[in-house]
């Protein structure tokens, strides 16, 4: 830039560029003051409203996990010290009477279950009847040609094998596919009366633990003719290979059947093997699949409790993760803010070491109490990713600088 001086000269103006004051920090522009936390809220408040649910969802199902894992594992410990193996169990001690007990043997079923028009007579503790339905299905369709996607949805419509009723009121062409209201024939558990090992009798909530079911078989034909049979499935239906909507299969399958040899662990209580309810509050009562040691089965509890608290807190910290990312907006306003936390948390992975150090900050407080020196280790971790991120971000800077040095 030039100006004309006293004496018609040209002369070059001292005056800098804007963008060259803005570089040397001379003439900060306002657009590069951050907002403040309330403007930034305005601004994503939506967001900001959905990360705070999801925040306190992960932060509850994290406690409550923790919480239930450290009952879980007192409760395991404490029944494993007031267990008493049995090793006859055809006799009924009466100075066991209300203590946790360990038993194995083979099971005794007083009476069969049965299902009459199918032929089906079964001596095993539940047998179960799975009922599925032909039925319309409808499938909703979106169509794209070009990359962009019609606004008008399309429907088609099949018929399938189905467990539940479908409700065809709800089809957008209700036309020619009627589904029936109801299924005649319902999905059902049956639950063996009297069960026994040895001489002891197992109580109803232990019998709804035997959840391992075995698909029946048969080669015997229903007395009736309009069942037909085909692949160990019961078909109601006038053409077995193109059944029409409103025909129905069953399929049956037992658990737990007579003379199968299992390890019992719960109180007895008159000859009924029960619930024991620890000190925690937690009952125990176990149930497994052929012979065992008391030993074995409380190890296979604790490795059970132990996938289930894992995968609570992968769940917890995903929901974590989420919350963070809603809220990123705000906590990156807050640390530009900060001198102090500007220096100390790297922004490029913000997210990641929220969430990380909240999961491990709530785990270790939480196991505090029952193991400390795990406890105060995790907790102490929590700050791991933070400086991790920072040391990383560091790096990684420093390696930019050097490039355009070069």
């Amino acid at each position: 830039m030039y100006r004309v001086n006293q004496n018609g000269q040209q002369q070059r103006a001292n005056v800098e560029p804007i963008h060259q004051n803005r570089i040397n920090g001379r003439q900060p522009s306002p657009m590069n003051v951050p907002m403040s936390v309330l403007e930034q809220f305005r601004e994503s408040w939506l967001t900001a409203i959905i990360g705070s649910i999801l925040f306190a969802t992960g932060m509850c199902l994290l406690f409550w996990n923790e919480g239930k894992a450290v009952k879980v594992a007192y409760s395991l410990d404490e029944a494993l010290q007031n267990v008493a193996v049995l090793s006859n169990p055809f006799k009924l001690l009466p100075e066991f009477e209300g203590r946790l007990i360990h038993i194995s043997g083979s099971l005794s079923i007083s009476e069969p279950l049965t299902e009459p028009d199918h032929g089906i007579i079964m001596l095993s503790v539940k047998l179960k009847r799975r009922v599925q339905m032909y039925q319309w299905v409808e499938i909703e369709e979106e169509r794209s040609f070009g990359g962009v996607t019609e606004e008008e949805k399309h429907y088609y419509y099949t018929t399938e094998w189905k467990d539940k009723l479908i409700d065809s009121d709800h089809f957008y062409i209700r036309t020619g596919h009627h589904n029936p209201k109801e299924i005649p024939i319902k999905s059902q558990i049956q639950i063996a009366n009297e069960v026994k090992i040895g001489a002891f009798i197992l109580g109803l909530e232990l019998k709804k633990k035997f959840n391992e079911f075995v698909e029946i078989t048969s080669d015997e034909r229903p007395e009736r003719k309009d069942i037909k049979m085909h692949s160990g499935l019961y078909y109601h239906s006038t053409d077995l290979w193109n059944p029409q909507v409103g025909d129905i299969r069953i399929q049956f399958s037992y658990a737990g059947k007579q003379g199968d040899i299992y390890s019992i662990v719960g109180m007895m209580e008159k000859g009924v093997i029960v619930p024991y309810i620890t000190s925690h509050g937690e009952d125990i009562l176990l149930q497994r699949k052929h012979k065992m040691t008391v030993d074995q089965m409380f190890h296979l509890e604790h490795m059970h409790n132990y996938w289930r608290t894992w995968s609570i807190r992968g769940l917890g910290w995903l929901v974590l993760f989420l919350a963070a990312t809603c809220l990123a907006n705000i906590l990156k306003t807050l640390i530009l803010n900060s001198t102090f936390l500007c220096g100390l948390i790297a922004i490029e992975s913000l997210t990641m070491s929220v969430s990380m150090s909240i999961s491990l900050l709530v785990i270790g407080f939480a196991w505090v109490w029952y193991r400390p020196v795990i406890g105060l280790c995790l907790a102490l971790a929590s700050i791991l990713p933070f400086i991790y991120s920072t040391l990383t971000a560091g790096s990684q800077s420093q390696q930019r600088d050097n490039y355009r040095r070069l």
